[in-house]
């Protein structure tokens, strides 16, 4: 069984490889539904909704999009307010509010309208559906700690990657201080029960942001209020709000600030060590399989 899964990862790799296509993980930002508020995105963006920005947004920011037929935001819905696309990127969109300006910043012409993005929005908002499922499903191999107010996300093991499964009010209490102490491990999959309401919780020590995915997999609702995030977010059924700033990609339902805030260009990188490869390789996987058996 071993052998399967490392096959099933070795071969999503291939099959991946000769997809055009975007897949979650390519993104710094991908939300199913809108986006209300203010950012500074580094890399590429999808909103499977309405993007409303009430002050000035930056997409592309870092120019972290990927090399190739990408854009570096994409829309569902309508664009309302004022929006700049950077670094030479392009924008598509289903519509267009009155008044609503898209600046291009090393590009002209860089927004085209009237596209249909029904069909990615399906296929990211399955992706992330899965991959959460997938990391909760993995056995944990590491605790937290807990000295009043600080909590030690603590690995001792010898694996690659540290998987915690831990409930939201056992680390986001009131003036809590969370530190991740991974040991030998290079890789932290932090899976977290239940919704957040922050009040003055703060991530200290070191943290290695494109080591390090938050999967909030049964959240509904995540109120980071001023709390600076580190590390990827994946939190698939979540409405999420505020957040002092994102040291890492934000993979949710919709997104929510008062303020402006920044997203980082800091990817979660898989781990190929663990047994569940990504949804989009096991699929592209599947497909090449059931061609193979087609060809013989």
């Amino acid at each position: 069984m071993a052998l399967f899964k490392t096959s099933i990862i070795a071969a999503g790799l291939v099959f991946a490889a000769g997809n055009a296509s975007a897949s979650l993980l390519d993104y710094n930002l991908a939300l199913q539904n809108n986006l209300t508020g203010a950012v500074h995105v580094e890399g590429m963006s999808f909103i499977g909704g309405n993007l409303t920005a009430t002050q000035l947004s930056e997409f592309n920011s870092g120019n972290d999009t990927p090399v190739g037929s990408f854009d570096g935001l994409e829309v569902g819905g309508k664009v309302t307010g004022q929006v700049k696309i950077l670094n030479g990127e392009t924008a598509v969109y289903k519509t267009k509010a009155a008044g609503a300006q898209i600046q291009c910043v090393g590009s002209v012409n860089c927004a085209t309208g009237g596209v249909d993005l029904t069909a990615k929005k399906q296929t990211l908002t399955s992706e992330m559906t899965s991959l959460s499922a997938n990391y909760q499903a993995l056995s944990s191999n590491a605790s937290a700690v807990k000295n009043g107010n600080q909590v030690k996300l603590q690995y001792t093991g010898t694996d690659s990657t540290a998987i915690f499964s831990l409930n939201a009010s056992d680390l986001f209490f009131q003036n809590s201080s969370i530190e991740l102490a991974l040991g030998s491990a290079s890789k932290a999959i932090i899976n977290v029960s239940g919704n957040l309401n922050v009040s003055n919780t703060n991530l200290t020590g070191a943290w290695n942001y494109s080591n390090t995915l938050w999967n909030f997999y049964d959240a509904t609702t995540l109120s980071f209020n001023a709390m600076a995030v580190k590390g990827s977010v994946l939190a698939a059924g979540a409405d999420v709000f505020n957040g002092g700033g994102f040291d890492g990609s934000l993979y949710a339902k919709s997104y929510t600030n008062n303020t402006l805030r920044e997203i980082h260009g800091f990817f979660w990188t898989p781990p190929t060590s663990t047994s569940v490869p990504e949804p989009q390789m096991l699929g592209l996987m599947l497909v090449g399989l059931g061609l193979l058996g087609i060809a013989r």
